[in-house]
C-alpha cells in the first residue's frame, strides 16, 4: 500500500465522496442522506465507469462509493482504474449483489469496504468513516473467506518452496 493511501486527510475537513451508481434515484437518495451529515461532502457523482473516471480526476475525492452493478458494466472492472486516476481515494462498496465470491474479488481488486444496500444508514455513515480512516469495513463472511484465501495462499506458497526444494539434486 503506498504511503497515500495509509495517511488519512484531517479529521477536520470533509470527507469529499464519489457516487457511482447506474440509478439516478439512488444517487439523489445517497446525495441528500451524506449532505445531511455534518462531515461529508459530495465531490462529485457518476452513472457509469466513464463519467466516475473524469469525476475521479477532475475533483479527486476521498471515498468513492461504488455500485459493482452498473448496468451495461461492472464495478469491479472499475475498480483498478478508480485507484488510478484517484491514487489517494478509498473504495467502499455499496451493493445489492449478494454473491459473495464477487465481494471478495472486489476486496482482492482493491476495495477497502463493502456494504449491502440493505443496511440502515447509520451502517453506511460508519462505514464511509471507517473506510476513509484506512480501516476495513467488511461483514464477518466475506472478512473470513478473504482470510482463508490469504492463508491458502500462504501455505499453497510455502509448499511449493517445499516442492522445488525437494526437487533439486
Amino acid at each position: 500500500m503506498s504511503p497515500e493511501r495509509e495517511a488519512a486527510p484531517p479529521s477536520d475537513a470533509p470527507i469529499r465522496i464519489l457516487l457511482v451508481d447506474d440509478h439516478a434515484v439512488v444517487r439523489q437518495g445517497l446525495r441528500l442522506l451524506l449532505e445531511s451529515v455534518p462531515g461529508f461532502t459530495i465531490s462529485g457523482e457518476a452513472p457509469d465507469g466513464a463519467g466516475a473516471l473524469e469525476a475521479a480526476r477532475r475533483d479527486p475525492p476521498d471515498v468513492v462509493l461504488l455500485d459493482l452493478d452498473l448496468g451495461a458494466e461492472s464495478g469491479l472492472d472499475l475498480i483498478g482504474d478508480l485507484r488510478a486516476a484517484a491514487p489517494s481515494a478509498r473504495i467502499l462498496v455499496l451493493t445489492g449483489l449478494r454473491d459473495a465470491q464477487v465481494h471478495r474479488q472486489a476486496v482482492r481488486l482493491g476495495a477497502l469496504g463493502l456494504v449491502e444496500k440493505e443496511v440502515a444508514p447509520e451502517v453506511l455513515l460508519k462505514a464511509v468513516r471507517k473506510v476513509h480512516a484506512g480501516e476495513a469495513w467488511l461483514d464477518h463472511a466475506t472478512t473470513a473467506a478473504v482470510l482463508l484465501e490469504v492463508a491458502k495462499g500462504a501455505a499453497g506458497e510455502a509448499g511449493g518452496e517445499e516442492a522445488k526444494i525437494a526437487s533439486l539434486s
